[in-house]
């Protein structure tokens, strides 16, 4: 199975779970990675805030959505997504380290 064909079934299975599961975040989260593995950011951002929509303080949404807003240079909108992971959680030491990161220069 090529890689391309692979994907595309993939991404259909996750866009069908969506439709019929609106409510499981964590298929928001794997068709959002599926996207950013593929260097498709606009994507991966837009699965992100529609599970953002159903579980707004979700952190590994939030997590994934910060990382991807970071690849795609957009270092504020990230900023601000790594400080509301911290204001649910501030002992999360991966928010942390990313918000150093991009705040250092």
């Amino acid at each position: 199975m090529t890689k391309i064909r692979f994907f595309s079934r993939k991404e259909k299975r996750l866009i069908e779970k969506i439709a019929s599961h609106p409510q499981e975040t964590e298929n928001y989260l794997r068709l959002g990675k599926l996207y950013f593995l593929n260097s498709d950011y606009p994507k991966a951002s837009q699965a992100y805030e529609r599970g953002l929509k159903v579980a707004p303080r979700n952190k590994s949404l939030l997590f994934n959505y910060a990382v991807t807003r970071e690849a795609q240079q957009d270092l504020e909108g990230a900023k601000e997504l790594f400080l509301e992971i911290l204001s649910i959680d501030p002992n999360d030491e991966a928010a942390q380290k990313h918000l150093d990161q991009i705040t250092d220069f």
